[in-house]
Parts: C-alpha cells; sequence; structure tokens
C-alpha cells in the first residue's frame, strides 16, 4: 500500500501519511529534506514515529500551536471534519518562514490520513507587506488630516490681524497712518501665503527632519499677528538660547508655537494692565525646551488633564476658535516624540513646558 503513495515524491510540498494511531508510514523526498537541511530529528518525523507524539513533545513557545495541531489531526484521523489547516511560522537562522500544515482524508483507505507542510512565504510576505502599506497610508492620512486642520486653525490669528488693521484703515483719515496700516496688511499677507505655502510644502515631507533655526520661527509667525498684540496690551518677551544644531521638525515646532502663543492671546486677562506673553527656547545636544508663559486668566487645576482634548475649551462662552489648538499641539509633540508639562494658576497665570528631543544624532 506505502508503494501507492510514491507519486507523491513528485510533490515540492513536504508530505506524509499516517495511520489511525497517528504513526508515520510514509513521508515523500520532500518531507525528509526538509527535515535534514533544517537539522530536524527524523527519528522525530521519519517513518515508524508517531506524529502527534512528537506534537505532545514540543516545549516553550511553541506548545500551544502544537497541541492545536494535534487537535486538529485527531479531528481528520476520526473523520469528525474532512480537512484541517493550520498556519504557522517556522523562521530559521537566515530567513522568515511561513506554513500551512493541511491534513485531509485519504478517501480510498478510511484508515490513512494525509499531511502536508505547505510553503506560504511568499504570500505570508506579500500580505504583511500590503498590512504594512495599509497601516501607513493610515498613519498618512490622519496626518494630512492633522496638517490642514493646522493650516484652518492657524490661519485664523494672523487673518484676523489683518482684518484688524482693515477696519483701521476704513476709519482712518490720516494719509500717513493708512500708509502704514496698508504697509502692516502687505506684510502680514505675504506671511500668511508663506506659512501656507510652507506647510502644504511639508505635506510632502511629514517627519522630515532639518537644522531648525527656532528665532526665525517665532519672529516669523510674530510678524503675522502685530496687530493682535497691540490690540490686547500685549508684550512680548523673548528669550531663545540655542546652543549648536538643533534638528527637528520645522512644520510641527511651527505648529506648537503658533498654537501655544495663539492661546495666550486668547485667554489674556482684559483687566491686567501688563499683559504678556514670554516666550524662552533653549537647546543643547539632547534636547529643546520651549516654554510659553502668559500672565492671563489662568486655568483650574481639574481642567488641566482635559486641555488637549478634540473640541475642549476651557471658556465654554466663548465664540473664537473651535477647541483645536492645543489638541493639535499634543500630536505636533508626539509626532516629536515629546512631552509637555501644564502649569497653571487661576488669575495668575500659565505656563506651557515643551522638551523635544534633539534628532542631530539621526544626522551623522
Amino acid at each position: 500500500m506505502v508503494n501507492n503513495f510514491n507519486i507523491l515524491d513528485s510533490v515540492p510540498d513536504s508530505m506524509a501519511v499516517i495511520n489511525r494511531r497517528g504513526q508515520i508510514i510514509f513521508t515523500n523526498k520532500a518531507w525528509s529534506n526538509f527535515s535534514v537541511e533544517n537539522s530536524g530529528d527524523l527519528s522525530r518525523t521519519g517513518v515508524n514515529t508517531n506524529y502527534l507524539s512528537t506534537c505532545e513533545s514540543v516545549k516553550g513557545e511553541e506548545t500551544r500551536m502544537a497541541m492545536e495541531a494535534k487537535k486538529g489531526i485527531q479531528q481528520v484521523i476520526n473523520r469528525k471534519v474532512e480537512k484541517f489547516e493550520l498556519e504557522y511560522p517556522c523562521h530559521s537562522p537566515t530567513e522568515k518562514r511561513w506554513f500551512i500544515l493541511r491534513v485531509t482524508q485519504v478517501l480510498e483507505n478510511p484508515d490513512l490520513t494525509l499531511m502536508a507542510h505547505i510553503n506560504i512565504t511568499n504570500r505570508k510576505m506579500a500580505e504583511l507587506e500590503i498590512e504594512k502599506n495599509y497601516k501607513q497610508s493610515l498613519i498618512l492620512n490622519e496626518r494630512l488630516h492633522t496638517t490642514l486642520q493646522k493650516i484652518v486653525h492657524d490661519i485664523q490669528n494672523p487673518l484676523a490681524s489683518i482684518m484688524g488693521l482693515i477696519n483701521l484703515s476704513k476709519s482712518e483719515n490720516d494719509k500717513e497712518s493708512v500708509n502704514e496700516y496698508l504697509d502692516l496688511i502687505g506684510k502680514g499677507s505675504a506671511n500668511l501665503r508663506s506659512f501656507v505655502k510652507e506647510t502644504l510644502k511639508h505635506i510632502a515631507s511629514i517627519g522630515d527632519v532639518k537644522a531648525i533655526d527656532m528665532e526665525q520661527i517665532v519672529t516669523k509667525y510674530l510678524d503675522t499677528i502685530p496687530h493682535l498684540l497691540n490690540q490686547n496690551g500685549i508684550e512680548i518677551k523673548l528669550d531663545i538660547q540655542q546652543d549648536g544644531d538643533f534638528y527637528s521638525n520645522e512644520n510641527e515646532l511651527q505648529s506648537i508655537f503658533s498654537n501655544l502663543v495663539s492661546n495666550a492671546i486668547k485667554y489674556s486677562d482684559p483687566l491686567k494692565t501688563n499683559k504678556f506673553i514670554a516666550l524662552h527656547f533653549k537647546s543643547d545636544e539632547n534636547k529643546g525646551v520651549l516654554q510659553v508663559a502668559d500672565n492671563g486668566l489662568g486655568i483650574k487645576k481639574e481642567d488641566i488633564p482635559k486641555l488637549m482634548k478634540r473640541n475642549y475649551q476651557v471658556n465654554r462662552k466663548s465664540s473664537e476658535g473651535v477647541g483645536l489648538g492645543l489638541f493639535l499641539v499634543q500630536k505636533s509633540i508626539r509626532n516629536l516624540e515629546g512631552f509637555i508639562k501644564i502649569n497653571s494658576d487661576i488669575g495668575v497665570g500659565t505656563t506651557f513646558t515643551v522638551e523635544i528631543p534633539n534628532k542631530i544624532k539621526l544626522q551623522s
């Protein structure tokens, strides 16, 4: 009867025939060759050995899968199911490999069962690549969505400043003052256009790291909102200490900075006469620390954990914005693998401290 299975030697997959006790009565050449080439023990996988006992002898991480294989084989042997399949990894020291154990009935003989170990590595690698690309596309789509949110959100203050200057120029009779307002409007519009162009350009290079000039980032943004600062009577206190090269993603840093400043303006205290926003940045070879402090309204301690949630606003009565600013800050900080600390007291003010790693080591 064994000779009837010799045709299986022409099959490239590893195949064996077992009896009702689980004893191997035939193996094709592919089965034997695979065992030898992979330092296997023919006394555990060759003819006359009990494959069910071999499954039972497996120890360690593969025990659960071996027991699942034994159970499935027994179901086919006892004719409870026509076929059993189990996908499993079988990696070698030099390559990743995946197989399917396929167990089927031998129709001409109810006492015999056919087992095949089929190499599905190429298919599995393709599946993993598809899964990887899908996950990357989800991440990219999420970041693109966030970037578009940033553009819409971050242009609000510069636009408000431009609109304010336009309204002032309409009510101004002095030609020299009007020209001054128009110059500021032109400068603000140019900076706004540059900001949008740069942000759109960064969409194609999300995650890019480059040398950062923090003073330029700060100055460029502040130049778009002079009217808002003047209108609210807010003084900017600037302290930038950038020692050596600092590498990060410029677009994310710009978003963090602009949203923190926007938040400080939005929640400035109208009753105070000496309103200020203090901007401090310091970097070394390991990290950069950005601090935005104000003497505004302050935040209740119980509200601080909620600040980074989408659509959350400290002042529910405020009609400005939709509560995206600090949510976007949090997303940018996570993208940069950093963290944020918030300290605040009602009536005193708020300090946001952001620490992000210096990616300079990645450039070497």
